[in-house]
């Protein structure tokens, strides 16, 4: 056989005892394994990153003795930990911590709101457009500027004595009229358009963080060895747990990174519909699964952003931040900006202007060139260029700004907050829209509508019915249902807590259903 050994250097989470052993089995292959790939992650995060697009881990193949030699996390006999020193020691948490980063996933990168604003001025293609002819418009004012002055200076040359007062106080014949009023009214309108899209998504995503930060995370209760050897009972945020953690979940907790199991009552029932859209509740248990098992399939792990909807569990934390399967996910749907339906349509709409501005323009130079009147070369320029820039129009840009924003707003009073605009367009334009029904088009809650009782002395066929009205109690004149509803609260693994002013309920659907019964 071969012989591997442990590496002897630095904090080794998924390590072994720093001495040489034989792999004399396939469970040893397995830790080895195992060790190699953390070993490899730790030292070249970026290149694991990159060659780990799937979620690969080996630590449902294991006992949860071998977690503990690999994690070098304590467990006791038994694998619930409740009593006695477990986890891991506060220095090593430590190191881990300073190794593994904060149990976050990686947040996309933001752009800064003045970028945002500056390129919602001058990118795009009809904004380019639009800042062509401002530009355009400026360089012919200046042009006939400049044919003014030469035109004075003739004028002057020739003028004789007794006309000077004549010419000193009317226009000198030939002069165009040049002011800026036509480019910096155009260039008002397309910072105004943009400071109004600008704001409207501004606002979106202001009250997108605000909501964010209302759903602050739960405490994790966590147990570790402080110096002298003794237990610590710690109540930790989520971003600051580690591999190698031992925690503890019960109903309704929001598992806040990817463990294995080690314990768990029995029934113990987790909702993956947040990874799977499945809504049916899960199944878990402790017991090792094969090799040829998928780490998404196996029964033994329990993955960052699910919820526990029945039993409590002691569990070790073996992947946290992007390595879990929920960061595998954000990872790989990072992707460029896709443009909407409404940039193509402007885009497509732009190409027509343009090309019909370009005909419309070359035909007014061809006009000006064979006309028998004759005209200078700037004033040749400038009739084309009136008749380019008439075929643009520069009112579109702030009318369709505008519109949006009308429909953003009517959908922020439907409680649907747009963080681009451009999405209102894209809405209004499907014509079928499919979508999965549990927690999407319905809120994945169930209500308690009747209860069929045997009639007393009846046949086991023989049912009662009792309706409850919606906001009403259980009807109290009959005994059997308060028993049946007394019964039902006391084998129930449901609770209720206020979040915001509102009754929440933690625990699977038939169960809340019977607790708010």
């Amino acid at each position: 056989g071969g012989r591997f050994v442990a590496p002897a250097d630095g904090p080794a989470p998924q390590g072994f005892p720093r001495s040489e052993s034989m792999l004399t089995n396939s469970s040893e292959i397995l830790i080895a394994a195992e060790q190699i790939r953390q070993r490899y992650k730790r030292l070249h995060p970026k290149d694991a990153l990159e060659d780990e697009k799937d979620y690969k881990t080996l630590v449902h193949t294991l006992s949860w003795e071998k977690l503990s030699a690999i994690f070098k996390s304590k467990f006791l006999s038994d694998g619930r930990c409740r009593a006695g020193p477990a986890g891991l020691k506060e220095d090593q948490a430590r190191r881990y911590f300073e190794v593994y980063g904060k149990n976050q996933i990686t947040p996309p990168e933001k752009t800064s709101k003045w970028i945002k604003l500056l390129e919602q001025t001058f990118l795009g293609i009809f904004n380019i457009l639009l800042w062509s002819c401002v530009v355009a418009e400026v360089i012919l004012i200046l042009l006939a500027t400049s044919r003014n002055q030469q035109l004075r200076a003739a004028r002057q040359m020739n003028i004789t004595a007794s006309g000077a007062l004549e010419t000193s106080t009317k226009e000198v014949e030939g002069e165009e009229e040049c002011d800026f009023v036509t480019p910096i009214i155009l260039s008002l309108v397309i910072v105004f358009a943009a400071l109004l899209q600008w704001h409207a998504e501004q606002q979106a995503e202001d009250q997108m963080a605000s909501l964010q930060k209302m759903q602050a995370a739960q405490k994790v209760p966590c147990v570790r060895i402080d110096q002298s050897g003794q237990r610590m009972n710690l109540d930790l945020d989520p971003i600051n747990l580690v591999p190698g953690d031992v925690i503890f979940l019960e109903a309704g907790n929001r598992i806040p990174a990817d463990v294995r199991i080690i314990y768990c009552s029995d029934g113990m029932e987790v909702d993956n519909s947040a990874l799977t859209g499945e809504s049916m509740p899960e199944p878990r248990h402790t017991r090792t699964e094969p090799v040829s098992c998928s780490p998404t399939e196996a029964r033994n792990l329990a993955f960052f952003g699910t919820t526990v909807l029945k039993g409590n569990a002691t569990c070790i934390v073996h992947a946290t931040g992007d390595s879990t399967f929920l960061g595998k996910i954000a990872q790989g749907i990072k992707t460029s900006r896709v443009r909407s339906t409404l940039e193509y349509q402007i885009e497509h709409f732009i190409h027509i202007i343009a090309v019909v501005a370009i005909i419309v323009g070359g035909l007014s130079l061809a006009a000006n060139l064979m006309s028998p009147v004759r005209r200078s070369a700037a004033e040749v320029l400038q009739n084309s260029a009136a008749a380019l820039f008439a075929q643009v129009p520069e009112g579109l840009l702030p009318t369709v700004t505008i519109s949006l924003m009308i429909a953003s707003e009517q959908m922020a009073r439907r409680n649907v907050l747009v963080r681009k605009i451009d999405a209102v367009e894209t809405l209004g334009c499907v014509s079928v829209f499919c979508s999965d029904k549990t927690g999407t088009l319905t809120k994945g809650e169930m209500t308690v509508q009747d209860l069929a009782v045997p009639l007393p002395g009846g046949p086991a066929e023989g049912l009662q019915v009792f309706n409850r009205e919606p906001g009403t109690q259980v009807f109290r004149s009959a005994e059997a249902l308060e028993s049946i509803a007394f019964c039902g609260l006391l084998n129930n693994g449901a609770e209720s807590k206020m979040e915001n002013g509102v009754e929440v309920y933690s625990g699977s659907p038939p169960e809340g259903a019977i607790y708010r019964a």
